[in-house]
């Protein structure tokens, strides 16, 4: 009974050791039933990849990290990654193992990224092609270093602009800015005051407009009636007429400079006062005796013309 005890304890000691090992089999990733390729690929930096985190091919996990070592030759430091790989899932050549994020914690993993055509396929401990994914600060600085220069750019821009601003934004500037400000503000101070009378403006220039529209024709004719007028006014050669008068005005203004400044007739007419009167004497006799012709004629036809009735009787005597 003793030794059945013994056997007993033996197979459930190497059962718990079974379970146990393949228990931290299944949390590392491993497969101990089922058939693996290893591969291998070498970076420059693991960029926070570890053993046992998973392989991964368009998000299915096919195989975990083995192994992380390291090799340094001619003072370049390598990093080798070993791989294993379920042997379902066959690696074709050109195949890339890329370090990856495979979680919004930043949990690294490498992703199996397969090449468009297959000419082949990896064998068990070939070496992949590798390649690492940026992680956010990488892609933030991927994403803001081609701006480097813009940005410097724009800042030595934008200190010239404001070092002009406070050469313009001067204490007397200032204060004119600050007046033209206050003018403003009373301006539309103003213009809210006077809106009603502002209205009105424009409901009647509106009319006006109307009107105008009304009257389109009635324009258009007075234009047309005022061009001929121009056309008539250009066939009286105004400017030929205008020059005429102009000499004769020039004349006149001669003739009366010579009768003002002269010693003749003319400025004895019009300056000496006995000329006039007995100009004006002369004038009154005149008149007389055309008053004294009117009332009798015949005296002084008989005595003109006939010689009258006097001069008869003194021939008869």
């Amino acid at each position: 009974m003793e030794k059945k005890n013994f056997i007993k304890i033996g197979l459930l000691a190497v059962l718990a050791l079974v379970i146990l090992v393949w228990g931290l089999s299944f949390l590392k990733g491993e497969t101990l039933f089922k058939a693996e390729n290893h591969y291998v690929a070498i970076y420059n930096k693991l960029d926070g990849l570890a053993e046992s985190n998973p392989v991964m091919l368009s998000g299915y996990r096919i195989g975990s990290v083995e192994h992380i070592g390291f090799e340094e030759k001619d003072n370049v430091f390598k990093i080798i990654v070993k791989m294993k790989i379920n042997n379902d899932f066959m690696i074709p050549i050109g195949t890339t193992a890329k370090i990856v994020n495979i979680d919004i914690m930043g949990t690294k993993g490498i992703e199996i990224i397969r090449p468009k055509t297959v000419n082949g396929y990896y064998g068990n401990g070939d070496t992949l092609r590798s390649a690492i994914d940026g992680g956010i600060i990488d892609q933030i600085l991927d994403f803001v270093l081609p701006m480097k220069d813009d940005l410097a750019g724009f800042l030595t821009t934008s200190d010239s602009v404001m070092h002009a601003l406070n050469l313009l934004l001067n204490e007397k500037n200032r204060n004119n800015l600050t007046h033209s400000l206050e003018g403003l503000s009373e301006v539309a101070a103003r213009l809210s005051k006077n809106s009603n009378a502002i209205d009105t403006i424009m409901r009647n220039f509106d009319k006006a407009s109307r009107m105008l529209g009304r009257n389109t024709g009635t324009i258009e004719r007075a234009i047309n009636d005022f061009a001929a007028l121009g056309d008539t006014l250009s066939t009286l050669h105004l400017s030929q007429t205008l020059s005429e008068a102009q000499e004769a005005l020039k004349k006149a203004n001669r003739l009366l400079s010579t009768i003002n400044e002269g010693n003749g007739t003319a400025q004895q007419i019009l300056t000496n006062d006995t000329l006039y009167n007995n100009l004006q004497e002369a004038t009154v006799r005149i008149n007389r005796i055309l008053d004294e012709f009117e009332k009798h004629p015949k005296k002084y036809i008989n005595l003109s013309i006939f010689g009258g009735k006097e001069d008869k009787k003194k021939k008869n005597q």
